[in-house]
């Protein structure tokens, strides 16, 4: 069966960008036996398609049949026999109204597929699809956010489309997937009858080749980068202060379980990745720091993550005193092949958000066999099993978070029982699975008629 995906937002992705969700739902259709392209929004631009390999050649390649002499092929093997291992991606041209997304030519471009999939129920461009009676019956929709308090924009969006064009037209036998449990508790309280949660799959390319490579200096990956100037600059402080005499902090020394550091000193180490904001509970996060490190002197944190710069000013100047001292390590952003050195240095991640929709760090700290200590969001349902593979905490007390850091600081044991179970938890990462998981329940009366 062929398969359009749709991202239905009216904001322009490049689709050679690390993790775009509708690519790796994609490829992973192609090698389910199928056939699926992507559509992006391309803003006023002419319509143009790129060819993406399935497999790994490294190859981008626009369309010739469309593009003509401004086609081209950078280099790399391709077998121009086998078109069923690329992928279309169509930059349609449109405009956007309210992050929602309207495509001229969508309408034509779908008659081509046997299945449309959408992306989010309130969109508009996605509303108009499942309700429409010639096309509904090969529409489904994969969706992620859900309610929550915190969330006081994105409900009040819901609520004004609910109450005008859910009320004015639904569609509630439309099968749709979800990137979580609450997300799917979200979509049967509109009235949806069909609701699969799935979860969300995880780009490993360049972490598997990295993996495959044998590389034995990760340091270079890291050089000259924000993260490696701040690490450098981290160790020097560290080096500076055994050197004068300062506390050498024999605890750490002593233990065999943290990590080495640059400096010759060695730390158990702490991670935060994501965004610096009030709903991932920044500040928070900067307590549960302030209090470990003002206790444990083997104790440092990682920090990996931009915002807004109020906000953010505000947080680090409230870690300021960590970070001249070498105790913290932050860099507003890292590359993917970074993050692979970095996840390396890490012992545990910490991840209290209030609310998100997945949190693709959860499924990158299952990848590396990082154990983590998060909030009960939509990714941890998905994810984990409190006690087993993970701390899930539905308490949002700062002794709650520091009493659950320091015992995965103490415990070696509760650390290494973890990984070992984080290793039955790989395969879940892969769009593959997301798939597979489709395929359980995708609508039958539809692809009975496409067989």
């Amino acid at each position: 069966m062929n398969i359009l995906i749709v991202r239905s937002f009216g904001s322009k992705i490049d689709a050679t960008s690390y993790n775009v969700q509708e690519i790796g739902l994609a490829k992973a259709w192609v090698r389910a036996g199928h056939q699926a392209d992507v559509v992006l929004y391309g803003g006023r631009d002419d319509d143009r398609t790129v060819l993406m390999p399935v497999d790994d050649t490294g190859v981008v390649r626009y369309d010739e049949n469309l593009l003509g002499d401004d086609a081209y092929a950078p280099e790399g093997n391709i077998d121009r026999g086998d078109p069923d291992r690329f992928i279309s991606v169509y930059y349609l041209s449109g405009v956007s109204i309210l992050k929602n997304g309207f495509f001229f030519s969508l309408k034509e471009l779908s008659k081509n597929y046997d299945f449309i999939q959408v992306h989010e129920y309130d969109q508009i461009t996605s509303w108009l699809y499942y309700t429409d009676k010639k096309l509904r019956d090969k529409v489904v929709i994969y969706h992620g956010p859900y309610y929550h308090e915190f969330n006081k924009g994105y409900n009040l969006k819901c609520k004004v489309f609910d109450n005008t064009f859910l009320r004015l037209k639904s569609a509630p036998m439309t099968t749709c997937y979800t990137k979580s449990i609450p997300a799917a508790e979200f979509l049967r309280s509109k009235g949806f009858k069909n609701v699969y949660p799935v979860g969300v799959g995880l780009d490993t390319d360049a972490w598997d080749d990295i993996a495959e490579a044998g590389d034995t200096d990760a340091s270079v990956r890291i050089v000259g980068t924000e993260f490696g100037n701040a690490l450098m600059k981290a160790d020097s402080v560290i080096r500076t202060s055994l050197d004068e005499g300062a506390d050498s902090s024999p605890k750490a020394a002593d233990n065999p379980a943290v990590a080495d550091n640059r400096s010759g000193h060695r730390f158990f180490t702490y991670i935060y990745v994501g965004k610096i904001e009030p709903r991932r509970n920044s500040m928070f996060l900067a307590d549960i720091a302030n209090r470990l490190l003002r206790t444990h002197d083997d104790v440092r944190f990682i920090i990996i993550g931009d915002g807004d710069i109020e906000y953010k000013g505000r947080f680090l100047a409230k870690i300021r005193k960590w970070i001249d001292a070498g105790r913290i390590i932050y860099a507003s952003k890292a590359s993917q092949e970074e993050m692979s050195v970095i996840y390396g240095m890490a012992d545990c991640m910490l991840f209290p958000t209030i609310y998100d929709i997945y949190g693709m760090v959860l499924a990158e700290a299952i990848y590396f066999g990082l154990p983590v200590i998060t909030s009960n969001n939509g990714g941890a349902g998905m994810l984990y099993e409190d006690g087993k593979d993970a701390v899930v905490l539905d308490d949002m007390t700062l002794d709650t978070w520091v009493e659950a850091a320091e015992k995965m600081h103490d415990d070696v044991n509760l650390r290494n029982r973890i990984r070992v179970a984080l290793l039955d938890k790989k395969q879940m990462l892969s769009w593959d699975n997301v798939v597979r998981q489709m395929l359980k329940t995708w609508p039958k009366k539809e692809m009975e008629r496409v067989r």
